[in-house]
């Protein structure tokens, strides 16, 4: 897959990709980690989902999601990530 291919589809790529760190560059855009926490939140992927964001060096988005802290992490990342997209 692509980085624009998993960008379009998260479940699909989480589901069947690798190294998806690599593939994106180890980056997000907003819209990603809105989609990564929703997709966390509803109980999809979340071990597939924290082991990416510390790969990538979001290790602070990991932590609020992992210890379920879904409100904190929105508002963390609206306001850290307003100007990314």
């Amino acid at each position: 897959m692509t980085k624009e291919e998993i960008r379009m589809n998260w479940k699909l790529a989480l589901k069947s990709q690798d190294f998806i760190s690599s593939i994106i560059e180890w980056g997000f855009y907003l819209q990603d980690l809105i989609v990564l926490g929703a997709l966390h939140k509803h109980g999809d992927f979340r071990e597939k989902i924290e082991d990416l964001l510390e790969d990538c060096n979001f290790h602070r988005e990991c932590s609020l999601l992992s210890d379920g802290k879904y409100e904190e992490y929105t508002d963390y990342i609206f306001e850290e990530y307003k100007n990314f997209g």
